[in-house]
């Protein structure tokens, strides 16, 4: 009995001391960059004389009415912006932008499939249309919007490519799917604010991800992976000597709208990152490294309340510093959370302390059921937009 004590105190303790750099890191993140997401500043200046800046829409054609309403609203703008709608060949809606169609029968040198295949075929598209150093190319997704202060960024950036941070948009649809999204909040605010801004990003989304034409047309979207295209898109501009920035202003995301559509989501990201780590690797390895650290030990934040319950009930001999540590992870996990949470309402904030819990579970359950259940190579998890 002693032995199992004192062998369950040494598993605690190690858990304590591997989640602590990430509690003491997203904690000063987010106390250093609290002023940008306060006041939303931008440097301002002039827009560069001659920049076309191009918002490009890509969409399988399953969510036609959603995409319709984001080009609706960038219309509203009014900025002197080009809007195009990437689609497939079987895609019979009529949408308010450019529409380049994908054949039917395309297909790339390393046999690219899905958004990656549309994509690549858009840049071909576009690069002999004439677009190159002049324009940037805003990309979006079928259920994400850039704001007005967004896009007026892009006319002046100097960077060859650029993201901002992420906030939610049509909240409340589904709870649980809705309070697990809010970390992505806390996230992008503390680490893809730094990454980005630092010139080296290592979390790229695929939302609002803004990329000099010709610099996309050089490195194309061709990567023959199942996914991770964003990832790897971000690091090959960095590794290709290509400049890389952070934009202050948001970039509008819907939560999914059920626990299956949360599930298959979290498992195309988490397999398209395990089953591209080889290329990852290749182009930088410390960005792997990263996201294996981050899967692997950033869901075990859950943990410490077990932890601290075992040193109450079962009187765990933690060492003082060990203990303190634990306290800390604590606290800085509930009040990321939190932070999310105020970030995209304030009447969140009640919901969230209560369900905290319930929450990380669900949330660190995707990391387990794609391990258990991982999607066929040659299928692409879709999930309904709102």
């Amino acid at each position: 009995m002693q032995a199992f004590s004192v062998g369950l105190s040494i598993f605690a303790a190690a858990l304590v001391l591997l989640y602590f750099p990430i509690a003491f890191m997203q904690d000063w993140l987010l106390l250093k960059n609290r002023k940008t997401f306060a006041t939303q500043c931008d440097h301002g200046g002039k827009a560069v004389e001659g920049r076309r800046v191009l918002c490009v829409l890509t969409t399988n054609g399953q969510n036609p009415l959603v995409a319709e309403h984001i080009l609706s609203v960038l219309h509203s703008y009014n900025l002197n912006i080009e809007l195009f709608v990437i689609k497939e060949e079987r895609d019979r809606f009529a949408y308010s932008a450019k529409e380049i169609v994908v054949p039917k029968d395309y297909s790339t040198a390393h046999n690219t499939k899905n958004k990656m295949r549309a994509l690549q075929y858009g840049i071909w598209y576009l690069h002999a249309a004439g677009y190159g150093a002049e324009s940037y190319v805003c990309h979006l997704d079928d259920d994400s919007l850039v704001s007005v202060e967004y896009l007026e960024h892009v006319f002046r950036m100097s960077e060859h490519a650029g993201q901002g941070h992420l906030r939610l948009r049509k909240t409340g649809v589904h709870m649980l799917s809705t309070l697990a999204d809010m970390v992505r909040v806390s996230n992008c605010d503390s680490f893809c604010h730094f990454f980005n801004s630092s010139g080296h990003p290592k979390s790229v989304h695929g939302e609002g991800l803004v990329i000099r034409a010709d610099v996309e047309y050089m490195l194309g979207w061709d990567f023959g992976t199942y996914g991770a295209d964003d990832l790897i898109m971000g690091q090959m501009i960095v590794g290709s000597g290509y400049s890389f920035g952070f934009i202050p202003h948001p970039i509008m995301i819907a939560p999914p709208v059920s626990a299956r559509d949360f599930y298959k989501q979290r498992r195309r990201w988490i397999m398209s990152i395990l089953w591209s780590s080889r290329r990852i690797r290749e182009i930088d390895s410390k960005t792997m490294d990263w996201f294996l650290y981050r899967y692997a030990v950033g869901w075990t934040g859950v943990l410490g309340f077990l932890v601290f319950a075992a040193g109450i009930f079962y009187g765990l001999e933690l060492p003082l510093p060990i203990y303190a540590m634990l306290v800390f992870n604590l606290m800085s996990y509930f009040l990321f959370y939190q932070y999310g949470s105020a970030r995209t309402s304030r009447k969140y904030m009640i919901p969230m302390a209560l369900l905290q819990l319930p929450v990380a579970l669900y949330e660190g359950g995707t990391l387990i059921y794609s391990l258990l259940f991982p999607p066929a190579r040659d299928s692409f998890d879709v999930i309904t937009k709102v």
